[in-house]
């Protein structure tokens, strides 16, 4: 059933209104005019980028943040996003036209929005369905399931175990009861092949549908469901939103713009070229995918691909969802469109026939680098990123002194390297990333109450509000051009180095 609370009544009752006016009043009292861009449309609009990291369910936080971003005029040349991300950037960049507020159309899906139904199980296996319904509830909810299981295991197999060495015990002191508990064993063994053939049974349907205990297809069809009632460019004469063909024609429209000129700029001309990327892992050809600027390699005409399907791919949580799979790509892309994209290294020229799409946020799950341009060391708008924190960002007490906390940290190392990277080479980008805290909650809760949503989407509108009230554009541009020209300094050096990391003279030396 889907959720019987209005929009009105999720905002009225997250008070994210309440926080907005708040805040305007404390601008105004301080005199403080806010500035976030040097990028204005004719309504005075200030346009950033916008990049939002994955989690789950958690995503709830961050329409709160975009909430109160839009209501304070600003609004998002480009997006990006993975996973959870992905769903809130494909939403913000088809629900109106770029000029327009449409997080609020954003908070209308929400708040009527029943997660629990995207737990859906197998198709065709009602029962089955319904049985895997309840252990994932009984997995997130009780801490204790996974502990039950394993002490009912260990129960079983211990009875087993003593009836047939007490078996072989009183074969020797009372034939009879020997008989009995070797028939108490050999039907324990029997329940036993039995559970073990089930559960066989049921791993090779798991295998053989993208290991995943929900097929995925319900929260297929509400994205493409939603997408498919969007106009394209906000006129219904135009059409709906139904294929990548659909898309392109609604993102890259662009209002009217000017910018701000700024004397350390060279160009200070308007922005022409909205991008949206969405991340995603393709793991037969064991490469990061960025839609839609890759769509060529999997399909041969814009009007066969759905929007919705790039979201899909993004947020294939693997084991909890199906990977999404794509076939006949040999029949649709070329070794040319795979050359092109990803470097495909392949003597007999040939591509993958299948691709197996699971969680970007595997190998990038903040995509902060995707709008990173070293021709503009002075950006004429920032990159907002927003992140969706659950505990400590660098851990300065990790104890891997488990098998599992080893396999868990050696995951995490590869799953944030390559955001990292970027942050540590370009610090500036801190100053408009915002973590919002989301401790306490699952990034799995598919069945979380409407008060679960409405405090998320505060906690998300109250971070946007501390991020805006300390948020300084003129130093985030200074830093952004200090960033630059330390890293040229680097650069300059023949050797990539000023000085030799293990050299004992800590003087630059000559170079030869």
């Amino acid at each position: 059933m889907p959720s019987t609370i209005t929009q009105e009544e999720f905002l009225a009752k997250s008070g994210a209104d309440d926080l907005i006016r708040d805040f305007r009043k404390k601008l105004e009292a301080g005199n403080r005019p806010l500035a976030v861009s040097d990028v204005l449309d004719e309504q005075g609009h200030q346009y950033v980028d916008l990049v939002q990291e994955g989690g789950g369910v958690l995503g709830i936080a961050l329409v709160g943040y975009t909430y109160v971003l839009e209501k304070m005029g600003i609004r998002f040349f480009s997006l990006a996003g993975t996973s959870a991300g992905s769903i809130n950037a494909m939403l913000l960049a088809c629900s109106g036209n770029k000029e327009e507020e449409k997080s609020s159309k954003v908070v209308k899906q929400l708040a009527g929005l029943e997660m629990f139904s995207f737990v859906d199980g197998k198709p065709g296996n009602w029962r089955f369905t319904r049985w895997v319904k309840k252990w994932i509830q009984k997995m997130l909810l009780g801490g204790a399931v996974f502990k039950r299981l394993r002490i009912l295991f260990m129960a079983a197999a211990g009875l087993w175990l003593l009836c047939t060495l007490a078996c072989f015990v009183f074969c020797f002191i009372n034939p009879t009861v020997a008989k009995c508990l070797g028939i108490v064993s050999g039907a324990l063994f029997l329940l036993g092949g039995i559970v073990t053939l089930f559960f066989y049974r049921r791993f090779k349907l798991f295998a053989r549908t993208g290991y995943g205990l929900n097929s995925g297809e319900a929260f297929h069809q509400w994205i493409n469901g939603i997408l498919e009632t969007c106009p394209i460019e906000g006129n219904l004469r135009n059409g709906t939103i139904c294929t990548l063909e659909d898309f392109s024609k609604h993102f890259m429209r662009i209002p009217p713009l000017k910018v701000i000129p700024d004397e350390r700029r060279t160009n200070n001309q308007p922005p022409y070229m909205p991008m949206l990327t969405i991340i995603t892992c393709d793991i037969v050809s064991e490469r990061k995918i960025e839609f839609p600027r890759m769509w060529d390699l999997y399909w041969s005409h814009p009007s066969q691909v759905r929007p919705g399907d790039f979201v899909r791919a993004s947020m294939s949580i693997p084991v909890f969802f199906e990977s999404f799979q794509v076939k006949n790509i040999r029949a649709n892309s070329s070794f040319a469109a795979w050359d092109e994209h990803l470097n495909w290294q392949n003597e007999r020229k040939a591509i993958p026939d299948t691709a197996q799409f699971i969680d970007g946020g595997i190998l990038s799950n903040f995509p902060i680098s995707m709008f990173y341009n070293p021709n503009y060391p002075v950006p004429r708008m920032p990159t907002f990123g927003i992140r969706l924190q659950d505990g400590v960002l660098d851990h300065a007490e990790r104890s891997n002194n488990t098998f599992w906390s080893y396999i868990a940290s050696l995951f995490s190392t590869i799953r944030f390297n390559f955001d990292r990277d970027f942050m540590t080479r370009n610090k500036a980008y801190n100053r408009a990333i915002k973590s919002i805290d989301v401790r306490g909650y699952s990034w799995l809760n598919f069945f979380m109450t409407d008060d679960d949503k409405i405090a998320l989407f505060r906690k998300g509108a109250e971070a946007a509000i501390s991020f805006l009230d300390a948020f300084d554009w003129e130093a985030y541009k200074g830093e952004r051009l200090s960033n630059f020209e330390q890293a040229r300094e680097r650069y300059d050096n023949p050797n990539n180095l000023e000085v030799y990391p293990f050299s004992v003279n800590t003087s630059p030396q000559p170079v030869n």
